[in-house]
Parts: C-alpha cells; sequence; structure tokens
C-alpha cells in the first residue's frame, strides 16, 4: 500500500522549476559580476599570478621580539578582517614584510600603520594653506638620526600651551609627521589636520585616574562596535564606535564628561598624531552611547580605519615604508601549466563519461561545465567586492571541487544501475535511484564543507585561498546536482531514446536484468512444484519379515545425517 499524502503537497519531480532556478541565480550573478568587475570577467589574481607588491616595514627604534611579533599578529588580524586575500605577513629580522597582489601599495601601507587613536580638546586653531608644507628628510634605517627627529619634534610642538600658541603662526606642517605615535600624552601638542593646524591640550585621563594613570585613547573602543559606513546626515563618510561602559571601564564615562566640559567647543580626534576630525560638540553623549568619525576619506580608507580600530593599535610605530614590485614570471608559467592540465583533464571526463554513461554522460558533463561556469563567476563577484584574489593555491582547491562533482554524477548513475539491476524499468529506477543517491550526495558533501570551513579558519595565508574555493565548489556541486543533473537526467529518462542501452551505456545491466528475472522464473516454478507434491502426499511400502507389508506416509522432515548416509 502506497503511503497516504496529504493534500496540498505534490511530490511530483518539477525538472522545468529547477532548472528554471538554476537559470535564474546564473543569470543574477552574470549581471552582479558585470556591475562590479572593472576589467571585464575576469578574477582578480593573487601575487603569484600576477605579481604584487611588498612592503617593508622598518620599525623606528628598538622593539623587542614580543612587540614584533604583537605586531605581526595584529597586522595579520586587520588583512583577514579586510578579506585581502593573497597577502602574506612575515618578520624579517627586526622588519616586517607584507606582500599584497597588484600594483597599488596603498592597502598594505594602511595595514601598516600604527593606528593609535587619541582625543585631545581644541585650544586654539589656525587655517593651512594647500601645499604649505615643511619638507622632511627622511632617515630610513638610521635609528639614531630617528631618536634624534623625534627629540628635536617634541621640543618645538609640545610644552605650555601659551608658548605653543605663540608658535603655532610661524609654524608649518611637515610632510612628514616624525612624531607619529611619539607625542607626550600628559603633554599639549601642536598637529596638524586636513586644511588647519591645531594648539591641543593633553590627553584626558579616565576618570579616577592619577595624574601619571592611563588615559582616554583607542584602547578603550569597544572592537565590536566599529563600524564604518556613508552618513546620510554628514554626507561624509564616518566610522562609527563606542568606548567601553562596563565594570571596571572609564572610557565612556570620559568621553562624556568631556563633551560635557567643552560643549559647544571643538574636540580633536587624532589618528597616529594627525587630526582627522575636530567636531564641535553640540551635545553631551550619554556613558554607553556611540560616537562617531566624519572625514574626507573615501570608502575604502573608512573601511581600513575600521578594521585598525578593530584590531587595535600596533605596539610599534614604523618609518616610511619601502615599497618593491614582485614579478609573476614563475606563477604565470604555474598558471599556463594549469590551465593546460584543467583542459585535458576536462577532456579525459567527458571522454570517460561518454564511454561509460553515453548520452548520460554527455548530460552530466553539461552540468559540469555549468558548475564550473557558475563557480567562476561568483570568483569574479568576489574579488570586486570582497576584494577575494585567486591564486595557485586557490586553482588547486578549484581543481579538486570539480572533480568532487563528477563523483556526485557517478553515485547518481551507479544507483540507477542497482535499480535496473532490481528489474526496474530505466524510467521508474531513475527517481528511485535519485532518492537515494541525493542523501548520499548531500552527506558527501557536508563533509567535504565542514572540512574546508575548519581549514579556512585555523589556516592562513595562500592555505585559506585553498581551502575557499574547496569549499565554494563544495556548495556549488550540491546546488547544481540538484537544479541541473537531476532535472536533467529525469527528463532524459522519459525519452524512450535514453531508455535503449547504446544511450545510457546500461546494457550490461539488461543483461543481468533478464537473468535475474529467469532466475527469479526458475524459483517460482521450483517452489510452485514443490507445494504440489506436498499437498498429493507420497507413501512408501516396506517388505517386513514374513512378507507382511507396511505402507508409511512419507516424512516433510528434512533427513538427518545418519539417513543421507553421511
Amino acid at each position: 500500500m502506497s503511503p497516504v499524502r496529504s493534500r496540498g503537497v505534490d511530490a511530483r519531480p518539477r525538472p522545468w522549476a529547477l532548472l528554471s532556478a538554476f537559470l535564474l541565480v546564473l543569470f543574477v550573478l552574470f549581471l552582479a559580476a558585470f556591475a562590479v568587475a572593472e576589467r571585464g570577467l575576469t578574477p582578480k589574481l593573487g601575487i603569484d599570478l600576477q605579481g604584487g607588491t611588498r612592503v617593508t616595514l622598518i620599525p623606528i627604534g628598538q622593539p623587542d621580539e614580543q612587540d614584533l611579533r604583537l605586531a605581526q599578529d595584529i597586522i595579520r588580524d586587520r588583512v583577514d578582517g579586510l578579506g585581502v586575500a593573497g597577502t602574506s605577513v612575515v618578520l624579517e629580522g627586526s622588519n616586517i614584510v607584507l606582500t599584497v597582489p597588484g600594483e597599488d601599495s596603498s592597502q598594505a601601507r594602511d595595514l601598516g600603520t600604527t593606528s593609535q587613536l587619541t582625543i585631545r580638546p581644541v585650544l586654539q586653531t589656525q587655517p593651512v594653506s594647500e601645499g604649505d608644507l615643511e619638507p622632511v628628510a627622511a632617515a630610513k634605517g638610521d635609528r639614531e638620526a630617528v631618536a634624534r627627529e623625534v627629540a628635536a619634534a617634541r621640543e618645538v610642538r609640545q610644552g605650555d600651551p601659551a608658548e605653543l600658541a605663540e608658535t603655532l603662526a610661524t609654524f608649518r606642517c611637515p610632510e612628514r609627521d616624525v612624531l607619529a605615535g611619539f607625542d607626550d600624552q600628559s603633554q599639549a601638542l601642536i598637529a596638524c589636520g586636513e586644511g588647519a593646524k591645531y594648539v591641543l591640550g593633553p590627553v584626558p585621563l579616565l576618570v579616577g585616574e592619577p595624574e601619571d594613570g592611563e588615559r582616554l585613547d583607542g584602547q578603550q573602543i569597544v572592537k565590536d562596535s566599529v563600524s564604518s559606513g556613508f552618513s546620510q546626515q554628514a554626507g561624509q563618510n564616518e566610522v562609527s564606535f563606542r568606548f567601553a561602559a562596563g565594570p571596571g571601564d572609564q572610557g565612556s564615562a570620559t568621553w562624556s564628561q568631556l563633551t560635557q566640559e567643552y560643549l559647544q567647543q571643538q574636540i580633536a580626534i587624532l589618528l597616529d598624531g594627525s587630526v582627522i576630525s575636530a567636531p564641535v560638540v553640540q551635545g553631551v553623549t550619554p556613558v554607553g552611547s556611540a560616537t562617531s568619525i566624519t572625514g574626507s576619506f573615501t570608502m575604502d580608507e573608512a573601511a581600513s580605519l575600521a578594521a585598525n580600530l578593530r584590531y587595535g593599535a600596533l605596539p610599534i610605530s614604523f618609518e616610511d615604508p619601502n615599497v618593491d614590485n614582485v614579478p609573476a614570471s614563475l606563477g604565470l608559467a604555474s598558471l599556463d601549466a594549469g590551465l593546460l592540465a584543467g583542459a585535458i583533464g576536462f577532456l579525459l571526463v567527458l571522454a570517460y563519461s561518454a564511454l561509460y554513461y553515453r548520452l548520460l554522460g554527455v548530460l552530466a558533463f553539461i552540468s559540469l561545465a555549468l558548475s564550473f561556469l557558475l563557480t567562476y563567476v561568483t570568483l569574479v563577484f568576489l574579488g570586486y567586492t570582497v576584494d577575494y584574489s585567486l591564486d595557485l593555491a586557490g586553482i588547486a582547491g578549484l581543481v579538486i571541487g570539480i572533480g568532487m562533482t563528477a563523483d556526485s554524477y557517478v553515485v547518481f548513475f551507479e544507483r540507477i544501475k542497482d535499480e535496473l539491476r532490481d528489474g526496474h524499468r530505466f524510467r521508474s529506477a531513475v527517481p528511485r535511484a535519485w532518492k537515494s543517491a541525493s542523501r548520499t550526495i548531500v552527506t558527501g558533501n557536508v563533509v567535504s564543507l565542514i572540512g574546508a570551513v575548519v581549514l579556512y579558519l585555523l589556516a592562513s595565508g595562500e592555505v585559506r585561498g585553498f581551502a575557499f574555493t574547496l569549499g565554494l565548489t563544495t556548495v556549488m556541486d550540491v546546488f547544481v546536482a540538484f537544479t541541473v543533473t537531476w532535472p536533467f537526467v529525469y527528463l532524459a529518462s522519459t525519452r524512450s531514446t535514453f531508455a535503449k542501452p547504446w544511450a545510457n551505456g546500461m546494457g550490461r545491466m539488461s543483461t543481468l536484468q533478464a537473468a535475474a528475472a529467469e532466475q527469479r522464473r526458475l524459483d517460482q516454478a521450483e517452489e510452485r512444484e514443490r507445494d504440489q507434491t506436498s499437498g498429493r502426499g507420497v507413501s512408501a511400502t516396506i517388505n517386513g519379515p514374513g512378507g507382511a507389508t507396511a505402507t508409511l506416509p512419507r516424512s516433510d522432515r528434512p533427513a538427518t545425517d545418519e539417513e543421507e548416509g553421511r
């Protein structure tokens, strides 16, 4: 008896609906990729494939190894937070070296900024004409010269606020701020910003702290509260954050007290010694509320600043970085070899599929090609939205994932063979086989996806690129199996052509099916004969001593070993 289905539940396969869903997703992804791509439908390539930029960060002073490794970890967290694929962060002696794909080194420079956020009240301000900057010679690698520059800058730019106000009129903003990250927070400071120079008061002490205690800076920011975006109200990009207000945290209370003390006055927000925003306080910020920084930065700069604030300031400062270009000759040769190997692999898969599964194999190959196309468009889209770069390790994950897609239709076709072997016709065998094969496909891909996710979370650098493409192709495999492979094969099963052995490559199953049917016929005939014999009864005559005879009914029990003469 067939199971009773509730009314309203239609269990019929809907191949055209599934195919339409796939085409809709593919069409939307194509449109999205065209909308964001800057160089046509070409994915962004990693540093090993397109070359890149090497940025060497030379620390100022003599940092210990612990600070260097902490700075390396923070920069790596910033890289992961921005999704800058293909970037490596390594220690080379006392330097930190970043390699990023492409020739644009601005992102790597931003990753290496100290990002020390401080807040100071504005005591006096004067405008600065554009381009009126004091040239400062770079003293790269000369640690003693850098130390002398910092001491000289403190002598001029820090001290008594009244004296600094007199100095401000003749002060010229330096092209390169040697005092960035090295200013004394307990003293007033001359700093420069966009179109203005300022005399700023000392960094406020946290509420309840002694004179030499902790002061209000980026360390009190709640990391998860940092975000960036466009402010409709200010008409500029902004970075929003919130100071900590929990037990033992006085950041938010200090900020609230500062806004109350300087109501209708300017407060400067500095990043690495440079004023990035100096708003007039319009109202008191309640304890625990968020605040925001607006400025003339772009959306990318706002996102970079948010990531730097989220992962904290670097414990050390760096000189102006050295920037070198990295060629991609080796990677391009590997890419050509990989593309050739991939093309040969696709042709071999087509030949194997056509040989073993004939027309069904061709359908499976079309599914495979569509899966690759969907994955490729997705990689293009991700390259221009989350800055994902495809490197050699990513291509390896892509090839393995495509191979796993081929495994899915092999599982499906072998299940069809099982159903044919059990005596089902081709048309009824396909949906029965898909019922069990779909569970196997989902289970196998979920296991692969878990492995890819764990690898992505635990690994770093190029290994993460491998894990990402492996996980992406695994998801695409399941999606294509349900929306393309299954509808294709189901529609084929409704055509009499595909039921023929020369079309589906399952002729041996027909032979096995006929043999199984013949065996079942023989078994049934033997069983019927045995039943008839048991119904009539069989007697045996035994001649006893003296000619007496006795007729005994035949026993149906099986003979013992002694009776069979064993």
